[in-house]
C-alpha cells in the first residue's frame, strides 16, 4: 500500500472537493460517447461544424480539463508538500465552470440560438483564472520545487491563453473583429491547449505518477528538461507567428521544436518504463502504455502535416482528433484513473481502520475483468473508426461509435463501484 501515500496524505484537499469533479467528469465522458453514436451522420467532413464543436467541448472541458482540475487539486499539495490555498474557491469554481460547459456547448450544438458565445467564454475564463490563482497562491508555498512543479507551473500559463483566445474566438463569432483568418485563430487555440495546457499537465503528473506506479528508479530526468525547454520555446513562437497571415517558415521551425520536445519526453517514458521493477502491467498501466503509442502516432500524423495540404483529405483533421484526444489523452485519463481513484477511495475510508478491521484489497475495489474488456472495445472502436471514417462507411463508422459508447458504460460503472466501496 505504498503507492497511495504519494497521492494521498496530511496536505490533501477535502476528499468531497476531488470527487466532485471526478464525478462530472465522469458523467461528461459517457454523454461524450452517446452523442458520438446519436450525432454519427454528422462526424464527417470539415471540423467547423456546430455539432462537432460541441461534442468536442464535452469531452475537452467536461471530461479532459474536468479531471485535471480535480486530479491538480489532489496531486498539487501532496506532490509539492503545500496545502490548497482555498477549498471554497475549487467548490465555487466547480459550479461556475460546470455552468459555463453546460452553456457553451448547448451553443454550439444549436448554433443559431439567441443565447451569445461570450457569456459562456467569460464564464469559462472566469472559474479558469480561480483556478489559477488558487493553485498559484499554494505554489508559492512550495520549499521543495521538482520538474513536476515547473510543468505544472507552465501548464497554468497555457490555460490562462488558452482561455483568452477562446474568449476572443467567441466575441469573433458574435461579431466578427479578428483580421486574421478565424480558422487560424482557432488553430491557436487547440495547439495551446492541447500541447500547452494538457499536454504539459499529462507530462509533468508522469513523471511522478509512471515511476511510482511501476516501481521505476536509477534514471535521470535530463531528457524532461530538455523536453519542457523546447517545447515551451515552440509554444511562444506558436502564440506569436500566429497573429500573422504568413506563418509557412516560422510554423515550420517552431512545430519541429515542439516535435523534438515531445519525442524527448517520449525517449523519457520509454527510459522509465525500461527501469521498472513491477514488469506486468495491470489494466491501468495497460491504458497508459497504449496512450504513449497513440501519443508517437499521432506526432507523426501531426507532424507530416507540415509538408502537404492536409486539409484536402476528407476526414483526415477527424482522425488525427480522434488519435489525440480519444487514443492518447483519454486512453491515459482511464488508465490513470483506473490507479489513483482507488488510491484515494482507500486511503480515505479505510486507511483509518487498518489493523482494527478487514478492509478490502485495492484489485478488490473494481471488476478488472471488465476493465479489461473495456480496454478492448476502446481499441477496437479506434482501429475500426481508422478506415471507416477515410472511406465513408457510415454503418462502420456508427459501430465505432457504439464500441466507445459500451466501453464508456464500464468505465462509469466501475468507477461507482469504486466510489461505492
Amino acid at each position: 500500500m505504498n503507492e497511495q501515500i504519494s497521492v494521498a496524505g496530511i496536505y490533501s484537499p477535502p476528499f468531497k472537493i476531488v470527487v466532485k469533479y471526478f464525478i462530472a467528469a465522469i458523467i461528461s465522458f459517457i454523454i461524450f460517447n452517446l452523442m458520438l453514436v446519436i450525432d454519427y451522420k454528422s462526424i464527417s467532413g470539415h471540423h467547423f461544424q456546430p455539432k462537432i464543436l460541441s461534442i468536442n467541448h464535452i469531452l475537452t472541458l467536461g471530461f479532459i480539463t474536468m479531471i485535471i482540475f480535480g486530479a491538480m487539486f489532489q496531486l498539487v499539495p501532496v506532490v509539492l508538500e503545500v496545502k490548497l490555498f482555498s477549498t471554497i474557491l475549487a467548490e465555487i469554481q466547480f459550479w461556475i465552470y460546470t455552468f459555463g460547459v453546460i452553456l457553451l456547448t448547448y451553443k454550439f450544438y444549436y448554433f443559431s440560438s439567441n443565447l451569445s458565445f461570450v457569456l459562456p467564454a467569460l464564464l469559462l475564463s472566469l472559474a479558469m483564472m480561480i483556478f489559477t490563482i488558487n493553485i498559484v497562491i499554494s505554489m508559492t508555498k512550495v520549499k521543495k520545487w521538482n520538474i513536476t512543479g515547473s510543468y505544472l507551473a507552465s501548464a497554468l500559463f497555457w490555460l490562462l491563453i488558452t482561455a483568452l483566445a477562446g474568449y476572443l474566438l467567441s466575441k469573433n463569432l458574435d461579431k466578427p473583429f479578428i483580421k486574421i483568418n478565424h480558422l487560424q485563430y482557432l488553430k491557436l487555440h487547440a495547439i495551446t491547449a492541447f500541447v500547452g495546457w494538457v499536454s504539459m499537465v499529462v507530462m509533468g503528473v508522469s513523471f511522478k505518477l509512471i515511476p511510482m506506479f511501476t516501481l521505476s528508479h536509477g534514471y535521470k530526468l535530463t531528457l524532461a528538461k530538455w523536453s519542457f525547454v523546447l517545447i515551451n520555446i515552440g509554444l511562444l513562437g506558436i502564440n506569436w507567428i500566429m497573429h500573422y497571415p504568413d506563418t509557412g517558415f516560422y510554423n515550420l521551425i517552431f512545430g519541429v521544436l515542439i516535435f523534438s520536445g515531445i519525442i524527448l519526453y517520449l525517449i523519457q517514458i520509454f527510459i522509465i518504463f525500461k527501469k521498472r521493477i513491477r514488469k506486468k502491467l495491470d489494466i491501468g498501466l495497460k491504458f497508459s502504455a497504449f496512450a504513449f503509442i497513440m501519443m508517437g502516432f499521432s506526432l507523426l500524423l501531426n507532424f507530416s502535416f507540415l509538408f502537404f495540404n492536409y486539409e484536402s483529405i476528407k476526414n483526415l483533421t477527424l482522425l488525427y482528433g480522434f488519435t489525440v484526444l480519444v487514443g492518447y489523452v483519454s486512453f491515459l485519463i482511464v488508465g490513470q484513473m483506473y490507479k489513483i481513484v482507488p488510491f484515494l477511495v482507500w486511503y480515505h475510508k479505510y486507511s483509518s481502520k487498518v489493523g482494527l478491521q478487514q478492509v478490502p484489497m485495492l484489485k478488490d475495489m473494481f471488476n478488472e475483468k471488465l476493465a479489461e474488456i473495456q480496454f478492448y472495445l476502446m481499441i477496437a472502436g479506434l482501429v475500426l473508426l481508422v478506415p471507416s471514417l477515410m472511406i465513408e462507411i457510415e454503418i462502420l463508422v456508427f459501430i465505432s461509435f457504439l464500441l466507445f459508447a459500451l466501453s464508456s458504460f464500464i468505465f462509469g460503472y466501475n468507477m461507482i463501484t469504486i466510489f461505492r466501496s
